[in-house]
């Protein structure tokens, strides 16, 4: 019901700790959401979330990665991509979440997210149901059914350096994280 290409690993441990290490030391502001009215608004009661901003090197390696794996993800999807959206790094802290949402791809959009045809997540931090140093519990990604079927929920809690991509249309959500610091990268391709 849910088309999710999940790559394991594809940050190995020591450029995800490099990047997870980076995150927790620097700031950002409240990250914005699309709208038809609204493109690039804070809308908390949408999207509570923190946008790193993170160092040109930092984002610069990841984006050459994604572009290098732009072949893998077209052939899972059938699709021809033309490129790839700047990451953006979050961090998502107790109370933080992403309402049930579509990235693009649909009709429904009128802004430039419109454009985009496949989201990734690549998961820098571990879920846990207790507290614990570098976790994280709640903030599940999950993917909703389609119309037809809009009972039908899939939570997914990758490991740590694992990227999930799904096409745009997709509707999905990050529910509220309980406690600790959810640590993402996501991106579009186009």
């Amino acid at each position: 019901m849910v088309d999710l290409l999940i790559i394991k690993d594809y940050l190995d441990a020591a450029r995800r700790d490099e990047i997870f290490a980076e995150l927790k030391l620097v700031s950002g502001g409240p990250a914005t959401v699309y709208g038809k009215e609204k493109a690039g608004a804070v809308e908390p009661q949408v999207r509570k979330v923190t946008r790193l901003a993170v160092s040109p090197e930092t984002r610069g390696r990841l984006m050459q990665q994604l572009l290098e794996r732009k072949g893998q993800i077209e052939e899972h999807f059938g699709i021809t991509l033309s490129e790839c959206e700047e990451p953006q790094f979050l961090r998502y802290q107790a109370g933080d979440y992403f309402v049930a949402h579509q990235d693009g791809n649909t009709p429904l959009i009128f802004d430039q997210s419109r454009h985009r045809r496949v989201s990734v997540v690549i998961f820098l931090n571990s879920q846990s149901p207790e507290p614990a140093p570098d976790t994280y519990g709640g903030g599940d990604l999950v993917f909703h059914g389609p119309y037809h079927e809009p009972t039908f929920r899939l939570p997914v809690a990758a490991e740590p350096g694992t990227l999930v991509a799904f096409r745009a249309e997709t509707t999905h959500e990050v529910v509220p994280v309980t406690h600790g610091e959810r640590y993402t990268i996501v991106s579009w391709y186009r």
